[in-house]
């Protein structure tokens, strides 16, 4: 193997995870292994390192996998991907530049409305309208035991949740209520007065206007 081949290759400043990495050698196998994918990258990157010189191509093949399962060979690797990502953002520009020109591709009208929606999105409002109730927790005591009562529930369940003297309690609310409700429904009964209308007295007729009738 020459000297330059031993080198490590420069490709510009390093991510904190390809920092990480041991040796240059990692370094060069993730370069190698980002660039090249495909069928046997693997094998492919471990040699293009200068790893496994001697070896059969399957055991190569074994050692890049046994590699790539290194939690900080996975975390460079991801380092990379997202930087020659970013890289090719101008050829996946150019690329969508000549669908938008060609009405007739069958992605056009989808490109179109990502490309909206990325550069000018829709804005929606959701209108959240908030209902504070405050409730009474002695009529909510009430309306419970009214449900289980209604329910069917013995009275000795009823201490078991209440307790003897909250169920005292509750109990008295609600004899207050149906005392309150009883007052309210109570028909007073209207006492008939019986009037005796007296026959309106006639005027008695004035004797010069009888004349020798008298």
């Amino acid at each position: 193997m020459t000297e330059a081949a031993t080198q490590p290759q420069t490709h510009g400043e390093l991510g904190p995870a390809m920092r990480a990495l041991p040796n240059d050698r990692w370094r060069e196998f993730v370069w190698h292994y980002v660039t090249n994918p495909g069928h046997g990258a693997g094998a492919k990157a471990y040699r293009a390192c200068g790893l496994g010189q001697n070896s059969t191509p399957t055991k190569q093949a074994k050692e890049a996998y046994r590699l790539c399962q290194d939690d900080r060979i996975v975390a460079a690797i991801s380092e990379v991907t997202r930087k020659v990502l970013r890289v090719a953002q101008p050829e996946a520009v150019k690329a969508a530049k000549e669908i938008l020109r060609d009405p007739a591709h069958p992605a056009h009208g989808k490109l179109v409305v990502a490309l909206l929606d990325r550069t000018d999105p829709i804005v929606t409002r959701h209108d959240m309208q908030v209902v504070h109730r405050i409730v009474d927790p002695d009529q909510e005591a009430l309306e419970e035991l009214k449900a289980l009562r209604k329910l069917g529930t013995p009275c000795e369940k009823l201490l078991e949740i209440y307790g003897p003297n909250g169920l005292d309690r509750i109990e008295a609310l609600e004899a207050a209520e149906l005392a309150q409700r009883a007052a309210k429904a109570k028909v007073i009964d209207a006492v008939a007065v019986e009037v005796e209308l007296l026959p309106t007295p006639q005027d008695e007729p004035d004797p010069e206007m009888l004349g020798d009738d008298l």
